[in-house]
């Protein structure tokens, strides 16, 4: 008599349920035990021509396990068993219905284990990629401090003798301006009008050493002041334009801060008295500087470009993505 006609006529039998309850039971203790000697022995981190011969040789194991038990049980649960003759064809059937089952549960747990380990490289990739940014973000902005402040000094340096009064002004607006630094020394942008403060100050100082040979105009959006730029960035820029265009000249010359946007970017313009000259790597640690940390802050979406604007003048662009 078949199981249906067995189940059919008799209704429901506690065997059945036995039988069921044993092999959900049974199945649960095999797979965890495999998951647990998995782990035990390190499979998990082979890579896959190692680990696909030991996982099928593990589901022989499991398959095997499962076979011994299962056929005596169901000879126990269900009469019609006892009538069959336990044969080797018998056996490899059964063998082999109960390893697609054990297949598809090792293949899924694999493949599950597989994307689980994926995704935490991708994280630690990710993870391991912005903390080397980071680093050299801050090796970068750790740099321009003592730039900054031994150009300041040079500055203030002429003052000592021909201007004490006018040095010890010089002085004093050079702690504003390590203080403002200071308080941005942690953060990766600041607003536009944080930036600008540092640049007003920063020129403050320069002014006392130039007099009236320095001359500097803002045309500053109203738009632009709250969007967010790299600290001391601006002023870096500001910076190679005093030291390697207005003071390589006798008379001086001028300074032309325009900002705007244009196309979902915020766009700042450099015009300075002077002349770029590349080849001759004039504006030394600033520039490069600037560039590597728009780099890794905004990858290929913000740029800086120097060119001559004409015989007097040197232009500086920055795009930076709002």
């Amino acid at each position: 008599m078949e199981l249906s006609s067995y189940i059919r006529l008799d209704g429901f039998k506690w065997p059945l349920l036995t039988n069921a309850i044993v092999n959900l039971a049974l199945g649960i203790t095999v797979t965890h035990t495999y998951r647990l000697f998995l782990i035990k022995q390190g499979w998990l981190s082979l890579p896959l021509v190692k680990l696909i011969p030991r996982a099928i040789i593990m589901v022989f194991i499991m398959v095997s396990i499962l076979t011994a038990i299962n056929i005596p049980l169901d000879r126990i649960t269900y009469p019609f068993f006892k009538q069959i003759e336990i044969t080797f064809g018998f056996l490899l059937g059964y063998f082999f219905n109960l390893s697609k089952f054990v297949l598809l549960w090792t293949l899924t747990y694999h493949l599950f284990q597989y994307w689980e380990r994926s995704l935490l490289a991708e994280n630690e990739k990710y993870q391991l990629q912005a903390t080397a940014k980071e680093n050299a973000y801050q090796n970068l902005k750790n740099q321009l401090n003592p730039h900054f402040l031994f150009n300041s000094l040079n500055s203030i340096r002429t003052l000592v003798d021909a201007d004490p009064q006018l040095a010890k002004t010089a002085i004093t607006q050079l702690s504003g301006l390590l203080r403002s630094s200071l308080h941005t020394s942690n953060k990766k942008t600041i607003s536009l009008r944080e930036e600008l403060q540092t640049v007003t100050d920063y020129l403050a100082i320069e002014s006392i050493r130039f007099d009236e040979r320095m001359h500097c105009e803002f045309n500053i959006a109203n738009d632009t002041y709250d969007c967010q730029v790299p600290p001391m960035m601006l002023q870096t820029l500001v910076e190679n334009a005093v030291k390697h265009g207005l003071a390589t000249r006798k008379n001086g010359g001028n300074i032309l801060l325009n900002t705007f946007k244009e196309n979902n970017q915020l766009i700042l313009q450099l015009i300075n008295s002077g002349q770029y000259q590349p080849q001759e790597n004039q504006h030394g640690v600033g520039l490069e500087n600037t560039r590597q940390r728009l780099h890794i802050l905004y990858d290929e979406n913000a740029s800086l470009q120097v060119k001559n604007k004409d015989h007097e003048h040197v232009e500086t662009l920055i795009t930076i993505p709002l």
